[in-house]
């Protein structure tokens, strides 16, 4: 069984990272279900055979951290949550305005998330304690260590080939969406880049190890036959050659954090050797630094200077879209500074604090501490602190005291690892990626395990004491309910979305036949017991019973639906419309819109019930108000505007002022063929752009088009006088220009513009025949 644990655990390693990175649901499962059978058969093995088994560093810490998001799942006494989490009881309080005599509330606001997050972490610990137990036997430390590092070089090299042969594919098969730039397997380089920076160190440790030692007595021309004639000598070249195509991959990858992380991955390790070993000679580290300093230099620095350029403004001040995020998250980690929100819930409950205009949705927070305080609060920061302090500090007591040189080696280069990896978190959230989550912990484990394995004869094989084996029985028994949990939770949640897949399409309405609603209700039925944290599931099931005439039993589905995820705003709404009493109903769809991650479908829900009640100024300073913290969204409101006949009045309050969005408005309305509809927006845009210090090029170009289009040529002139003047160094206007002066015979004014653009863009095409065609040959 131990055999089938270990192979299982390889399996695992190797799958991880391959998996796309383990970024969905199958793959983590897989991951999950691996883990959880070597961790089983691991002590299964040694119950049955009366092995000893190993006391763990860490462990209390670790399960101290697990009970801290298992208690979040834990329905509570209303009283309760009111003192551990005043936000948390206020983020369902809306429920209490509608339901009567539940008084329990758990303290996540999001169980369904809180839940699969404890499985994910459940596994990492998991594979923690199996790693420290598994490779604390000599040869199979060995052979991992060797498996990692190869698959890690083998990784470099096929995301360097990918990125040249196929930058927009993962494997060559994969697409990815738009706004992605994969590496290697993973969709985002950012962790990409994470995963190196783990595995790297471990290279470079293993190839100290295996250095050939070359006497110094012998002349150049013996130490270069003695070098290349050395037992081993191939693995000594790939090991170089691996550590250093590793981190060229992380610098090609142009990752900012992950480039910073990796070289003070290195500082580390350069310094815990110096330490370790004072007297030895650095220049191998050298040799190591100019070999990617050259590669880099052959691909080109000023790609990846340009990258770290671009976090800079003219004024040289620091121009990065986190630095707003990080602010309104600590807004969040102040109303939930005990216990947090619940882990996984940060793109859920981000929308309430988010105060910068824009319609993006943020799933975390790009600091892993801070979407750590955000998730669990300062006691699930500090456990998390302690389980790996204590690991870092063992690690290193042990390298202080070992003489082994493969036990120092491999434990420096997990430290390393280990720390650049922390350094990373500081800007990413790698460790919220499948792969690079599970390998830290991996590290963590190899740490532990490296610097108490005893390489040579000795009375065990572990310094690390031997654990009560009292406790093996137990163990089992957990290892096979946390088994069963994870199929029973993984399975479960495929089978219900299998199942939803079905009837998603089916459009729930009064004509639908009852046959049909009674198939909806059934499937639903089922996919809340296969997945009972889903709200979807129960929102869904209480549309069906509505159209069926069971609106008792639709609203209680719908009250289970919020209390599922009281932060879908379309679940609020929805029981907001099912209000007699409207101050309770307005307040239930205003705070439904506000929680939602998509605000432009609910915003017209809300604005329509205001405006069926007469509530027309509030329906005005609401559309405002949205318009207003998303501009680019605003014209998927046009169709609402339309419908309700909007004034001119009431759409210069409404839509923001600015020339691109009434530009982007009036295109709309043409691109459907409301011509004249779209002159009034076309016209303010005119006017807008004569008021704004810093106008947007399109917004010039597109009413120019605009004006061209409908035979204004006068206005269309005045307009790209104004471009030119504004704008002096958009090619686009002085080409325009150039050619209605051409047109209307105004040579040297025709000639000014083109070589206006000859100046901006030497041997600009368009440019150059213009001047031809103007009888200016012999000088272009």
């Amino acid at each position: 069984m131990k055999r089938i644990s270990s192979a299982l655990f390889l399996f695992s390693l190797v799958f991880a990272p391959l998996a796309f990175g383990t970024v969905e649901a199958w793959s983590l499962s897989v991951v999950e279900i691996t883990t959880a059978a070597a961790f089983i058969l691991f002590y299964l093995s040694a119950w049955f055979h009366k092995d000893s088994t190993l006391k763990v560093p860490g462990t209390l810490p670790l399960v101290l951290l697990l009970g801290v998001i298992g208690f979040q799942l834990l329905p509570l006494p209303v009283s309760v949550v009111q003192v551990l989490s005043p936000e948390t009881y206020a983020v369902y309080s809306p429920l209490f305005q509608i339901e009567h005599g539940r008084n329990w509330l758990p303290l996540s606001v999001n169980q369904r998330a809180t839940l699969h997050e404890l499985l994910r972490f459940g596994s990492y610990g998991l594979l923690y304690v199996l790693t420290v137990q598994l490779l604390s036997e000599p040869e199979r430390l060995r052979k991992t260590a060797s498996v990692v590092v190869f698959l890690g070089s083998a990784i470099a090299l096929l995301a360097l080939i990918q990125h040249v042969g196929s930058p927009d594919r993962i494997y060559w098969l994969r697409k990815v969406p738009d706004n992605a730039s994969p590496f290697g397997p993973w969709i985002n380089p950012n962790q990409f880049a994470g995963y190196m920076e783990l595995v790297s160190p471990l290279a470079f440790g293993l190839f100290l190890f295996y250095r050939p030692r070359v006497r110094g007595s012998e002349s150049f021309r013996e130490k270069f036959v003695t070098f290349f004639t050395i037992p081993r000598i191939h693995l000594y070249l790939f090991l170089w050659f691996g550590a250093a195509l590793m981190v060229f991959s992380v610098f090609i990858s142009l990752c900012r954090g992950g480039i910073l992380s990796i070289v003070a991955g290195g500082v580390v390790f350069f310094l815990l050797y110096r330490r370790k070993f004072p007297g030895r000679s650095s220049y191998i580290f050298l040799t190591m630094v100019v070999a990617v300093v050259l590669a880099i230099t052959w691909f080109g620095w000023d790609i990846i200077l340009s990258e770290f350029n671009q976090k800079f403004d003219s004024s040289g001040h620091i121009r990065e879209g986190r630095l707003l995020l990080w602010k309104d998250t600590l807004a969040l980690i102040r109303d939930f500074p005990i216990f947090g929100a619940g882990f996984g819930s940060f793109i859920h409950i981000y929308p309430l604090y988010k105060t910068f205009v824009g319609n993006l949705i943020y799933d975390h927070a790009h600091n892993d501490y801070l979407e750590l305080l955000t998730d669990g609060g300062i006691v699930s920061l500090l456990l998390a602190a302690w389980f790996v302090v204590s690991i870092l500090l063992h690690g290193w007591k042990m390298i202080r005291r070992r003489r082994d040189r493969y036990a120092v080696f491999l434990g420096i280069g997990a430290i390393s690892g280990i720390l650049s990896l922390l350094v990373h978190s500081v800007t990413d959230f790698n460790l919220h990626n499948g792969a690079v989550g599970y390998y830290f912990f991996f590290l963590l484990g190899l740490l532990v395990a490296a610097v108490n394995t005893r390489f040579s004869y000795g009375s065990s094989a572990s310094l690390l004491k031997k654990q009560s084996p009292g406790l093996t029985a137990p163990i089992v028994v957990f290892g096979l309910a946390w088994c069963v949990a994870v199929v029973i939770v993984q399975i479960g949640s495929y089978r219900a979305w299998s199942g939803y897949e079905s009837i998603k399409n089916i459009y729930v309405n009064p004509h639908l036949g009852r046959k049909f609603l009674w198939k909806i209700t059934k499937t639903m039925d089922r996919a809340e017991r296969q997945d009972p944290f889903h709200g979807l599931y129960s929102y869904r099931n209480g549309t069906a019973l509505w159209y069926m005439g069971e609106k008792k039993a639709a609203l209680e589905k719908y009250l289970l639906a919020f209390r599922k995820n009281p932060l879908e705003g379309i679940f609020l709404q929805q029981l907001g419309l099912l209000q007699n009493d409207e101050k309770i109903a307005e307040k239930l769809l205003e705070e439904g819109y506000r929680r939602t991650l998509n605000k432009d479908i609910l915003i017209s829900s809300y604005v329509e019930w205001l405006l069926w009640r007469g509530q027309r100024r509030r329906a005005v300073e609401v559309l405002s108000r949205s318009m207003h913290d998303a501009p680019d969204q605003a014209v998927a409101w046009s169709g609402l505007l339309r419908e309700y006949s909007f004034t001119h009045e009431e759409l210069e309050k409404i839509i923001p002022g600015n020339s691109k969005t009434w530009v982007d408005f009036g295109r709309h309305l043409s691109s459907i063929g409301l011509e004249k509809e779209s002159n009034y927006f076309f016209n303010r845009a005119e006017k807008l752009l004569m008021e704004e210090d810093n106008p947007a090029m399109e917004s010039y170009r597109n009413l120019i088009q605009f004006f061209y289009r409908q035979g204004f040529d006068a206005r269309a002139l005045s307009v790209l006088r104004r471009a030119v003047e504004k704008l002096p160094d958009e090619l686009y206007f002085h080409l325009k220009l150039g050619e209605y002066y051409q047109k209307e015979n105004i040579a040297y004014r025709a000639k000014e513009e083109f070589e206006r653009v000859l100046f901006l863009d030497p041997g600009n095409k368009k440019a150059v025949r213009a001047l031809r065609r103007l009888g200016f040959a012999d000088s272009y």
